[in-house]
């Protein structure tokens, strides 16, 4: 499966949860710069960008268990710039991801163009959103900048 088959129902799933979402991909019209966070790298380029009142959310997908070390390195960075951080798999290469609860992301399986939110970060109301938010800090500063260059966008 190709990781750009990814992209639409992933996108369709954060709208389905009220967020407004751009599939960036591999047309990087939206980089994060990241610069002051890591010293290697100026900016990242997210697959998939939301926004919900002033909350981030980015998806990183991936079809390679090959690059998985690789997608938790990314969620780590954005989970300084967003509140809601997913990697998204292929639903049949989900099962052993137990990692990613730990760190505060989210793990999304897709299948059939069908989304199931495997490692759950969702809040069910807004007054469990702390539960996401004390996992680690954000840099709220960098998350408004973001939101307001994504409400800009769509």
């Amino acid at each position: 499966m190709e990781q750009e088959l990814l992209y639409e129902p992933v996108k369709k799933w954060l709208e389905s949860q009220g967020f407004k979402a751009l599939v960036i991909g591999t047309k990087p019209h939206i980089v994060v710069p990241i610069g002051d966070l890591l010293p290697t790298k100026v900016y990242l380029v997210p697959d998939i960008i939301a926004v919900r009142d002033n909350h981030v959310a980015i998806a990183e997908v991936e079809t390679s268990l090959d690059k998985v070390m690789e997608v938790i390195g990314k969620c780590m960075v954005w989970k300084a710039c967003a509140t809601f951080v997913y990697a998204a798999y292929p639903l049949e290469k989900c099962q052993k991801f137990r990692i990613l609860e730990k760190l505060g992301v989210g793990l999304l399986g897709v299948s059939n163009n069908e989304v199931k939110e495997v490692v759950k970060i969702m809040p069910e109301s807004s007054s469990d959103l702390f539960k996401v938010l004390e996992l680690h800090p954000l840099d709220y500063s960098k998350e408004m900048e973001l939101a307001h260059l994504i409400k800009n966008m769509v």
